[in-house]
């Protein structure tokens, strides 16, 4: 159900979320021989990075997230989380209840990741977009001149779209609206297969009407 991402370069590789704790040895097999020199999470919720501290041990690598979301590694609850419609509140339930039942082991990021930061020097072409919204830290990665990692800003669940739950829905929208500002890209979801940004506009404009 969560995506994680490699974005690999010259120079090395950047791991994008952990996922969850059943899909640790997965994500790790993955990295290995791949030269990943930092984990970069793209917002504080459980799926995201339940797995860093465990990951980052493994790979010898720091882990890099906006500061905004660093309350939310101690305190899962630190921040609102309400769902958008019949479906939102659902998925906000579930989420909740998973915060409540699961444990995430501590762990204290060494790289704080803000707008336009770059990560050539962890060896990929990418940059920070932040993404306020579903989380008061949430970022992005805009990878090349093609690709863009949105995190939980947008989802793919069904069909492509803002996301149903959020801590500001203003800022989610604020945040949308700059995503399709970038022009045609791939949108990268962490839930969800991804697409172009042409068709993620469709169902955007569609839901909106």
């Amino acid at each position: 159900m969560v995506n994680c991402y490699l974005v690999t370069g010259e120079g090395g590789s950047v791991l994008v979320d952990t996922g969850e704790e059943p899909y640790k040895e997965k994500v790790l097999k993955a990295c290995q021989g791949e030269d990943v020199k930092l984990i970069v999470l793209t917002h504080g919720h459980i799926d995201h990075i339940q797995n860093g501290a465990w990951l980052s041990r493994q790979l010898g690598v720091p882990i890099g997230m906006n500061e905004k979301d660093v309350e939310l590694i101690e305190n899962q609850f630190a921040q609102p989380l309400e769902g958008r419609g019949i479906f939102g509140k659902a998925l906000a339930a579930a989420s909740l209840r998973k915060m409540r039942k699961n444990r995430i082991e501590r762990f204290v990021p060494r790289v704080f990741l803000e707008e336009g930061d770059s990560l050539e020097e962890f060896g990929v072409k990418a940059r920070i977009l932040e993404l306020p919204g579903h989380t008061e830290g949430s970022i992005g990665l805009l990878v090349g001149r093609k690709a863009v990692i949105v995190g939980d800003t947008l989802m793919h669940m069904v069909f492509p779209g803002i996301a149903s739950i959020c801590g500001d829905e203003r800022k989610l929208r604020e945040s949308t609206k700059r995503i399709g500002g970038l022009g045609e890209r791939k949108i990268y979801f962490g839930h969800g297969g991804p697409v172009s940004w042409k068709k993620a506009e469709r169902f955007l404009n569609r839901k909106a009407d």
